[in-house]
């Protein structure tokens, strides 16, 4: 089996737990082991591939960190197929599977191969020319000035709402348990085919979160801004958007694929993050 390491070292302080796994995994017959181009300052015996060679590259990605940390190599493990196994060292970790403890049983755990697979649709985002993808949102937002801005949101031809609003986002059901969330969005089972348009702060009694198909497109267009907007892509800005911009959203083909224990529950595992987070 081929391995892949990916890790925060902004979570994974001196990389001590970076430099554990490596260890377990080369000490396993039948196992290659390769680490993320980022992590060359821990000067580790190892050979290092940017992540997208990284998920092209192996069969199985752990990522170490959190949320962020997956959503940074989500897209290259769903274009190659590349099964992703989180460890959390973050806050929350709603996409994680497995805490930072007992590295040596979860190694045995992934080379012996029972577990499920649990897959995550993502998003297709087309901005006049340039094509991105998103596991958990995509995000028109307000840009540094404190304004609103004014959108116009369509599902395929029909108009949904304008919105005056700090911002609107539209959200996978992966994504419904992050910026979603925050703003009062519900939370959908990650097995609903499903869209999610959410408000952020609209200046309006009626303007609430939207579920609609997935079998159908978004269409947001910026309608007024002061005197840009932003466009971004699972929490990383991409490109300023100014008025008259338009873009479109639908369903990818691609899927991140999580390794899962196989009595894996949604709600079980949300209700024990919520729990988690709650004493912070």
């Amino acid at each position: 089996m081929k391995i892949g390491i990916y890790a925060n070292l902004n979570k994974d302080i001196g990389g001590v737990s970076t430099k554990t796994l490596y260890g377990l995994f080369r000490n396993k017959k039948n196992c290659n082991v390769f680490l993320s181009a980022e992590l060359q300052q821990l000067n580790l015996d190892a050979v290092y591939l940017s992540k997208n060679i990284l998920a092209q590259t192996c069969d199985v990605i752990v990522v170490l960190g959190g949320d962020g940390t997956i959503l940074r190599i989500a897209k290259e493990c769903a274009i190659h197929g590349a099964l992703i196994y989180a460890i959390n060292l973050g806050s929350k970790g709603f996409l994680t599977e497995a805490e930072n403890i007992e590295l040596k049983d979860q190694v045995d755990f992934l080379l012996l191969g029972e577990y499920s697979t649990d897959e995550r649709q993502l998003l297709e985002v087309n901005f006049h020319e340039n094509t991105f993808f998103a596991l958990n949102e995509v995000v028109l937002a307000r840009g540094s000035r404190v304004k609103t801005i004014r959108c116009e949101v369509r599902q395929n031809n029909e108009l949904i709402d304008k919105y005056v609003a700090d911002g609107v986002i539209v959200s996978t059901p992966t994504g419904t348990t992050a910026y979603n969330l925050s703003v009062g969005g519900p939370i959908v089972a990650p097995d609903v085919p499903a869209l999610i348009v959410t408000p952020i702060s609209a200046h309006s009694l009626h303007s609430k979160p939207v579920v609609i198909s997935d079998k159908n497109e978004i269409n947001v267009c910026l309608l007024n801004a002061d005197p840009y907007a932003h466009l971004s892509i699972d929490g990383e800005d991409v490109v300023k958007v100014i008025e008259g911009d338009a873009f479109r959203v639908k369903t990818s083909n691609l899927q991140a694929k999580f390794i899962r224990q196989n009595n894996y529950s949604f709600f079980e595992r949300l209700s024990y993050k919520f729990r988690k987070w709650s004493e912070f």
